[in-house]
């Protein structure tokens, strides 16, 4: 691929939810199901969470092998993409030790800060990615070329 190739390309070429189920699922399993799973005791709140993580798992790769038309799978990964994205940032605002921050001035210049754990960043950005390509695709594929065809020989009708 040249530079030009690159830069032609569009976001919904780039954010496939089929190629993202798959870029999601597997660091989700491996670091946010099966790791937790081993190392925590039955019962525990980590356990809880794994297990969690573990049905999400599930859920994303039922999805990419049960669902063929590309318009359900998108939407069906934006809605559980979008979900487990604001899940996230719910149990972010929730937990005190989890390092989020939100504090705002009411007086001016009203500043409003917020910050919260990298350790975070990467499921956010994936499962925002995730929810983001579902998102783009929502109405099925796009075929620009047929498009074009129908309504030139509309014009020219």
């Amino acid at each position: 691929m040249n530079r030009k190739d690159i830069l032609d390309l569009d976001l919904r070429k780039i954010f496939n939810p089929r190629i993202w189920l798959i870029i999601v699922a597997v660091p989700h399993t491996l670091f946010g199901a099966l790791v937790p799973l081993f190392q925590s005791e039955i019962g525990s709140t980590d356990f809880s969470g794994a297990t969690y993580g573990l049905l999400n798992s599930i859920i994303l790769v039922s999805i990419y092998l049960i669902i063929k038309d590309d318009k359900t799978l998108s939407r069906m990964t934006a809605v559980i993409a979008a979900s487990v994205f604001l899940w996230i940032i719910a149990m972010l605002t929730i937990n005190e030790g989890d390092g989020f921050e939100l504090s705002a001035q009411l007086t001016p210049p009203f500043i409003y800060k917020f910050s919260f754990s990298i350790e975070l960043a990467p499921p956010l950005i994936l499962w925002g990615f995730l929810a983001l390509s579902g998102i783009l695709h929502w109405n099925g594929p796009l075929d620009d070329d047929n498009k074009l065809k129908i309504v030139n020989q509309e014009q020219e009708n």
